[in-house]
């Protein structure tokens, strides 16, 4: 047994879609109200990097200890906010100025050339384009359709580190996408949850993965925009002619998470062919 839980496919896949499931689950029935469930994606990521990385000292040494302490404080952060009702514009606000402070944190010892000002500027923009996104003023509704993209660009950040050899950050970006897909299981076919704060530093903490890997690693990370036509997906769904009806809803949360996915593919193979074809040895 300790030897599949240390294994890295279990740890980036099987463990972490478990362990989100029973947390989103555990939540939704202790917490009031729509939007805590969501939380279950953070703490299953928080929960799977202490397994393969490690608790980070702090102050932490590095970047990845700082990503692990960024997305603790914004998760509790998080919590906090949707737990007093903070919604809308305020709540994605509030996420947006975490998520702008963790990447200045994360970033300040790589930022020594124009190129790394550059990366930063470039995941600030994209990080808002992903924490704003479709704003409701409750934060009720919409929630597959969010999952779905943060799925989406954990798939991209996960595979595309993977294909870059960066080992440890494939992994916990591939465990946020199963955690994802936990939450996701929750809300398919009949939609439960919220977003909420809480999901919109889930949405932050890819942005985060992507910087430590743009920044920190030789990776063809740029490749990761190729995903973001993923933050169009809802829109396109919309289009689609479908019943108003539970199985037409149910059809249409699907058929979002597959237009979500399909450009981290399309980014994954990018990556894949930039780096010569060559599996990676992890």
């Amino acid at each position: 047994m300790s030897d599949l839980l240390h294994d890295p496919f279990v740890q980036s896949s099987i463990l972490p879609l478990l362990l989100s499931v029973v947390a989103v689950g555990a939540l939704h029935r202790l917490a009031p109200g729509r939007l805590l469930a969501v939380a279950g994606i953070g703490v299953t990521f928080l929960a799977v990097f202490a397994l393969v990385v490690g608790v980070p000292a702090l102050p932490p040494p590095s970047s990845m200890g700082k990503l692990f302490w960024s997305v603790a404080g914004g998760f509790v952060l998080g919590v906090v906010a949707d737990a007093v009702g903070v919604r809308g514009r305020a709540g994605s606000a509030l996420a947006a100025a975490w998520l702008a402070a963790s990447l200045v944190w994360i970033a300040l010892p790589a930022l020594d050339t124009p190129a790394a000002f550059a990366t930063l500027l470039v995941l600030l923009l994209v990080g808002a384009c992903v924490v704003f996104g479709r704003v409701d003023a409750n934060d009720g509704r919409n929630a597959v359709a969010s999952a779905a993209v943060l799925l989406a660009l954990a798939l991209a950040i996960g595979g595309t580190a993977l294909i870059g050899s960066s080992a440890s950050i494939a992994q916990m970006a591939l465990a946020l996408a199963a955690a994802t897909g936990g939450f996701l299981l929750w809300n398919w076919p009949v939609e439960r949850h919220g977003w909420g704060v809480s999901g919109r530093v889930a949405s932050g903490t890819a942005v985060l993965l992507a910087g430590v890997l743009a920044l920190y690693t030789q990776t063809e990370a740029a490749v990761l925009l190729l995903a973001l036509p993923a933050l169009l997906a809802e829109r396109l769904g919309r289009r689609l002619p479908l019943p108003d009806s539970g199985l037409g809803r149910a059809a249409g949360g699907a058929a979002v998470t597959v237009l979500s996915v399909l450009p981290a593919l399309i980014a994954i193979g990018v990556a894949y062919l930039l780096g010569g074809a060559e599996a990676s040895p992890y």
